[in-house]
């Protein structure tokens, strides 16, 4: 079981102790280097307006959405700069101590184990986007999808749905999969199952989303209104980082 450590101090967010409740809790891998990026550090450290990092903006928006849920975040690659970056949010670090061998399913992994909430959402630690995006995400086992790669890159996962939901993760597909999804039920009992293995420590997400459904379990998906989303993936994604708050809100 991995081990969670809580950050509770008084400072410059005021935000109050989150109580648990059948809210689900929120997992954010933000534990890899990232090796396009080295140089800039952590990509979750990198401002992005009004000395905002990326996983400050993230945090404040998840729980302007969900205020009840439990966050947790997974941290290897300068992990005492990310904790000392985010010490007055009540927020549970999990650490990765093997993040420079594995993949980001091993990070989500050991962060499931952690959980107690019968439902988690998982948000990759170097997205930004707008409250729409992340919106009716509770209740079923969901991802969120860039219809016609409208904001993400044509080299990004792509998805293949259908009346019954998402029947594929693949590349060369037009519609992209957000990086963004909720589990539940059996579809987070077999995440669960299968992120931990040693065996599938080299997985990407998506992997273990397409074991999920190659194994009964059924994922659906939203394709928000509004939405706003891209990832920092190159130094050239820098230039797409909004200024302010109101164009990217």
């Amino acid at each position: 079981m991995a081990l969670a450590s809580r950050n509770i101090t008084s400072a410059k967010r005021k935000f109050k102790s989150r109580p648990r409740r059948s809210e689900p809790d929120i997992i954010i891998p933000a534990a890899g280097m990232g090796y396009r990026m080295k140089s800039y550090g952590a990509k979750a450290l990198i401002n992005i307006y009004d000395d905002t990092c990326i996983i400050e903006r993230q945090i404040e928006l998840l729980w302007s959405v969900y205020p009840k849920s439990e966050i947790f975040i997974t941290i290897g690659f300068e992990a005492e700069k990310i904790k000392k970056r985010l010490e007055n949010y009540p927020i549970r670090f999990i650490h990765n101590p093997i993040h420079e061998t594995t993949n980001v399913l091993c990070s989500l992994g050991l962060a499931a184990e952690a959980t107690l909430s019968q439902e988690i959402i998982i948000v990759y630690g170097d997205l930004i986007f707008n409250e729409n995006t992340i919106k009716n995400l509770k209740g079923s086992s969901k991802i969120v999808v860039d219809k016609g790669s409208s904001f993400l890159r044509k080299s990004e996962v792509g998805v293949i749905v259908g009346e019954n939901g998402v029947t594929n993760f693949s590349f060369g597909l037009d519609d992209k999969w957000a990086q963004i999804a909720c589990l539940t039920g059996k579809e987070l009992d077999i995440f669960k199952q299968i992120s931990t293995k040693e065996q599938t420590r080299q997985w990407f997400g998506y992997e273990a989303l397409n074991y999920i459904i190659e194994n009964g379990g059924k994922i659906d998906y939203v394709t928000p209104k509004s939405m706003k989303i891209f990832e920092i993936d190159t130094p050239k994604d820098l230039e797409k980082i909004p200024k302010n708050k109101l164009t990217f809100g």
